[in-house]
Order: structure tokens, then C-alpha cells, then sequence
């Protein structure tokens, strides 16, 4: 049954928060910072991967999936994509309530402004109801084959330094291989409250699996190590780095973290490789942004 889940539409109230900021433009997408991206060593800073998307489901931030959390990334100002269980659950019910945009503490509270030890005074995190939830209809939950899930939310974010989309995989890097590349991926981690990031080494889906046996690695993902020993929420973001002539223009969508496991003392994930699926992504979508 779950295997063939098709459109679940959630008939929720809308929210508002009094987030008061100057809008940018519309077509602002994945920032992009040398400076910000050499410091691999550091935090990423609110105003770095703002695009990072929590899930909240009804009773709270985790859901019965596996190590309690899920985030989403966001692509335009009323779309969210994330991994298709993190909503998908036994029963074929989807459990997700709304979107946290913002997070840099997965502990500080929603909707206030907070300061933390490291001298980051953060704008409060906006809180975005869900209002749909489409589910890939080739979805399957046992394999998590085609395990995506596009959100509409009630209303459009409010776009400022900490909350931005992230671009999508541009034309010209469609075909490329995604094997031997160096990525970046960037969320909230299991065991720790502030928001990471850290290279990302992909490998062939073979030494994957052979490495990590239990690893979910199918034709459309792409897999590889950390650099850093840290676990982060499925759901968080794989991106690259889009260049125009010389210059780094902005980070684009790779993937969507669905699985990791422990190879040793270093951590391997795997991820859906965006690009496999546009057309339903812009089927279920407001204003992708995608640079040429």
C-alpha cells in the first residue's frame, strides 16, 4: 500500500508570525561565501545554508523515523523538499504538522530572538504550517526507493539573511557524474544542537554498499563519506557550487540526505540525487530558481 502513496493533503489553520524584515529579491538563491565556506572547522553560521528546513509533526520535533528528526530543505518561498518517510509511517498517514526556517539551535525556542554563547544573535525562527504534502507515487517505503516528498506550505517565507532557498541543479550539470566529486552537506546533527556542516566525498554505490552493508544506495543516489564525524537529521541538504566563468556564483541542490550508517570510526551517508526527479518537484512547486 505504501508504496503507491499519491497526493495527502493536510486542511490545517493558517499561522502568523510578526517577523517584521525588508524583503530580497525574489530570485536571491543559494548564498555563497568563500570566507564562510573555507572555515570547515566552525559552525555553519546562521547566515550560512539558510535553507535548512525542521520538520514538526504533531506532538513535537521527532517522528517515528529513524534517530527522532527530519529536515526538509527549502526551494522556493512556499516549497519544501524532504525525504518521503519522514511523513510516510505505517498506517500510510502522514504525520507532519509545519516547517521550522531559520533553526541555528535545534534547542533555542521558536519565534524569539536568541543570542548564543558563540555571539550569534539570531532572528527568530519562522514557524510555516504545512498545506500539502505530495508524495512520489512510485514511492516505495520498504526499499525508499524514490523517497521524496514535496511540501507546500500555508504561506510564503519570509526571506532575509537567515532564511533563503537554495538554488536547483542548473542545465549544464545535469548529466555530470556525480561519483569522485567533493560536496558539501550542512543541518542539524543527532547528537548535538547547533547547526554543521562538513565536506562531503562521494564514492562509486559498490564500495559504498561494500563498506556499509545496510547503506540504501539505488541508481538514483548518490553516496559517500563525511569528513567530519558527525550525523545529521535525514533530510539535510547535499549542495555544490555553481561557477560562472572564474568566479563561484552560488551553491545548487545535489541531494537529500536518506540513509547513514557507521563504517569504523567515519560516518557514510547516502542521498537521493535531486536532479532524477525535476519534473515532479516542479509538478508540485512555486518558482523554482535555477541559474543558467
Amino acid at each position: 500500500m505504501l508504496g503507491r502513496i499519491a497526493v495527502i493533503t493536510l486542511f490545517l489553520g493558517f499561522l502568523s508570525l510578526g517577523v517584521q524584515s525588508a524583503q530580497q529579491d525574489d530570485q536571491e538563491c543559494g548564498s555563497f561565501d568563500e570566507d564562510q565556506m573555507l572555515k570547515q572547522n566552525n559552525f555553519a553560521i546562521p547566515t550560512e545554508h539558510q535553507w535548512v528546513a525542521r520538520i514538526v509533526y504533531g506532538k513535537g520535533f521527532e517522528g517515528k523515523i529513524k534517530n527522532n528528526g527530519c529536515l526538509g530543505v527549502l526551494v522556493s518561498k512556499r516549497t519544501v523538499l524532504a525525504p518521503a518517510h519522514c511523513f510516510v509511517q505505517y498506517n500510510g498517514v502522514a504525520e507532519a504538522f509545519s516547517v521550522h526556517l531559520g533553526v541555528y539551535n535545534k534547542s533555542a525556542p521558536v519565534g524569539v530572538r536568541v543570542c548564543e554563547t558563540d555571539g550569534y544573535c539570531t532572528r527568530p525562527a519562522q514557524e510555516i504550517k504545512l498545506a500539502e504534502i505530495a508524495i512520489h507515487p512510485e514511492y516505495d517505503s520498504r526499499s525508499l526507493k524514490n523517497c521524496l516528498a514535496v511540501l507546500t506550505l500555508q504561506r510564503e517565507a519570509k526571506i532575509y539573511p537567515n532564511v533563503m532557498p537554495i538554488c536547483m541543479p542548473p542545465p549544464n550539470l545535469m548529466n555530470e557524474t556525480l561519483v569522485a566529486q567533493t560536496f558539501i552537506v550542512a543541518g542539524l546533527r543527532i547528537f548535538e544542537d547547533l547547526r554543521l556542516k562538513t565536506w562531503v566525498n562521494t564514492l562509486s554505490r559498490p564500495f559504498c554498499q561494500e563498506k556499509v552493508k545496510t547503506l540504501v544506495t539505488r541508481g538514483n543516489t548518490v553516496c559517500g563519506y563525511h569528513a567530519r564525524k558527525e550525523a545529521y537529521y535525514l533530510g539535510a541538504p547535499l549542495v555544490g557550487m555553481q561557477k560562472k566563468g572564474r568566479t563561484t556564483q552560488n551553491f545548487y541542490l545535489v541531494g537529500i540526505l536518506i540513509d547513514w550508517g557507521w563504517d569504523g570510526e567515519r560516518v557514510m551517508s547516502s542521498f537521493l540525487a535531486i536532479r532524477n526527479y525535476m519534473d515532479f518537484i516542479q509538478q508540485n512547486s512555486h518558482s523554482l530558481i535555477v541559474r543558467s
